[in-house]
């Protein structure tokens, strides 16, 4: 059929989207800011619905006091800011090396292919369907990639699993230095390679939203993500022209110290977010991270919302008043704005 036929075939299942974006729900936070009380309500009871919860009785309060800062502000605040500058430094190489890694390694799975060929073009060689199935199964190892980081993220937390999986990475490809066009040893090692890098690309943009409260977290995510296409920008000057250039090992060094540098940067988070509640305001986060700077905390591990709690709930009976609160106890949290309070404890 040919390369475009395979676009559209590979293009098909993206059609999909147009179907499942009828069954996600809204955002409530954004029909809280929006002030559209009524259907932020809907969509939190429907969540409590299919979680065997109930909501607290009251009525959501609204975010009139709610100040989005700009991305040019939030640049300045996790970049500048000494509670968040470590976090944002280990977050922005963790990406460009998951980005260089990735992308590299896919290059590469047919750059090898294509050495031990010679110049295809100039020989008017064609790939054999050996060749196709070797790249086949290369590529196939993200799906057990994926499933090795659902298995492990939860168990042994985001910043250890990153760290686990970015060093694994960096092992394979070193092993990959010495084979030198061994065409099976070739496909095994990228396999696992790419399987490892795959799945700490998944837990790094799991972990990436969890760490940032709220009102910041879409556009400190967006500047993340950035650095990840920057480094699958820049791959192809290591995977092809420094491969042909100098040599493979050349090209596989450099990525295997990409994947060493984003597995020292993995350790060196300061927030573990398994298991912790994520923070929905600037305030609030600024607060924890100031803790683990100071070593108050170690792992961040807070005690789910009491769903009886009146979080983000005005009471209806009046002489009651309304706490601006999370949690019930005496070390609660004074919030600014609360919007996924209820939200996050149904989820």
């Amino acid at each position: 059929l040919g390369w475009r036929w395979l676009l559209v075939i590979s293009a098909a299942p993206l059609l999909l989207v147009f179907v499942a974006i009828q069954f996600i729900p809204e955002s409530p936070r954004f029909y809280l800011i929006s002030g559209q009380m009524e259907k932020a309500t809907e969509v939190l009871e429907e969540v409590a619905q299919q979680n065997g919860c109930h909501l607290p009785e009251g009525q959501i309060k609204p975010l009139d006091d709610m100040i989005k800062p700009s991305p040019l502000e939030v640049m300045k605040i996790i970049l500048f800011n000494p509670s968040w500058q470590r976090l944002t430094m280990c977050l922005w190489t963790l990406w460009f090396a998951n980005g260089f890694c990735y992308y590299g390694l896919v290059l590469m799975t047919t750059m090898l292919t294509y050495h031990d060929k010679g110049n295809v073009c100039d020989n008017n060689e064609i790939f054999t369907n050996s060749d196709y199935t070797a790249v086949f199964i290369a590529t196939a190892a993200e799906l057990p990639g994926l499933a090795l980081s659902f298995s492990i993220v939860d168990r042994i937390g985001r910043k250890l699993s990153q760290a686990l999986l970015f060093g694994g990475t960096a092992v394979f490809i070193i092993v990959l230095m010495p084979l030198d066009g061994q065409t099976q040893a070739d496909v095994a090692v990228l396999f696992f390679a790419r399987m490892l890098i795959t799945g700490s690309f998944t837990i790094t943009y799991l972990y990436t939203p969890e760490v940032y409260p709220t009102d910041i977290r879409g556009t400190a995510f967006g500047y993340a993500n950035a650095f990840a296409r920057i480094g699958g920008m820049l791959c192809p000057f290591a995977a092809q022209d420094l491969f042909l250039g100098v040599g493979a090992w050349a090209a596989e060094l450099l990525l295997a110290v990409m994947a060493v540098a984003a597995t020292v940067a993995s350790l060196y988070l300061p927030i573990e977010t398994s298991g912790r509640e994520m923070q929905d305001n600037l305030n609030e986060g600024s607060m924890v991270m100031k803790k683990m700077k100071s070593g108050a905390l170690l792992n961040v591990n807070s005690e789910p919302l009491n769903p009886n709690s009146n979080a983000i709930y005005e009471e209806a009976e009046e002489g009651k008043g309304s706490q601006n609160v999370i949690g019930d106890n005496e070390n609660a949290l004074q919030l600014d704005s609360d919007g996924l309070a209820v939200e996050q404890n149904l989820h």
